[in-house]
This record gives structure tokens, sequence and C-alpha cells, in this order.
């Protein structure tokens, strides 16, 4: 609505909108797993209909990864 202002995001110590030290590299980690599984597995479920063997479960995986490496970067700044 106009006029209002956006909520306050919550901040760590120093101002800034990333996780604490302690849980960046997990964050990071988790991103790339995150997307090597999910894109992984969309690329097995392609090969599964289409009838081919580990083609799409492939390109998936390295899309999954290259995604996880955008969110890395994009979000930690890394």
């Amino acid at each position: 609505m106009t006029g209002q202002k956006p909520p306050d995001k919550s901040r760590g110590e120093d101002g800034s909108n990333l996780p604490p030290d302690s849980s960046v590299g997990m964050t990071a980690l988790s991103y790339l797993i995150a997307g090597l599984l999910v894109w992984g597995g969309i690329g097995w479920l392609v090969d599964h209909f289409v009838g081919t063997r580990g083609i799409f479960a492939g390109i998936g995986s390295v899309l999954g990864i290259a995604g996880g490496v955008y969110l890395i970067v994009r979000r930690l700044g890394a």
C-alpha cells in the first residue's frame, strides 16, 4: 500500500543480511547439494520418460551445480 514502509529485516550485529559466520559455509554447501539433487532428479525423470540412459541427469546435475554457484555468489557475495 502507498505510504507504508517495508518491515525491518533482521540483520546481524554488523548490519549485514548475511547469516552468522558459522553457517555461511553450511549455507553454501546446501545450495550446491540442493541444486545437484533437484536438477539431477529432474534430469533423471526426463531420462526415464524419454528412454535415454543418463544424458539428461548429467546435464541436470551440471546445471544444478552451476545454479548453486550462482546463488552462492549472488546471495553470499563470495
